[in-house]
């Protein structure tokens, strides 16, 4: 049996490639074949799942293609934009989480490199230089 996250990546990967391909005229949409079928292979059942994992794999998507910031408090916007600035991310969509163990500071994931500007890495740094 097909899984629902199977059905979520194929169709999230089918939308991607639309994205770049004009539709043909008159043609039925990605979402009316999606439902078709699911329809006639009688998985309509699996279509809740189905929609879960795909917002999982667009947040994802999402989160490989931007910047990603974990802040112990919601920050404002120029607080976002001075982050990507150090950060030389651009204009790239961001990902903002709260993460109250952070106390202070931030951490960021962005284009495969972890940054951890938090204040208890701050402090082990300070810790580690006083004991040497």
């Amino acid at each position: 049996m097909i899984k629902s996250r199977q059905i979520a990546k194929a169709l999230y990967d089918l939308n991607e490639e639309e994205r770049f391909t004009p539709p043909s005229p008159g043609g039925a949409s990605l979402a009316e074949k999606f439902l078709d079928f699911m329809k006639n292979t009688k998985l309509s059942a699996q279509i809740p799942a189905v929609l879960y994992h795909l917002e999982k794999i667009e947040k994802e998507a999402k989160e490989k293609k931007g910047v990603s910031i974990e802040s112990a408090h919601e920050l404002k916007g120029d607080t976002v934009k001075e982050i990507k600035n150090y950060l030389k991310a651009g204009e790239v969509d961001q990902t903002l989480k709260i993460n109250k163990n952070l106390v202070a500071g931030f951490t960021a994931k962005w284009q495969g490199k972890f940054y951890d500007m938090s204040f208890a890495t701050g402090l082990k740094k300070l810790e580690e230089n006083i004991i040497k």
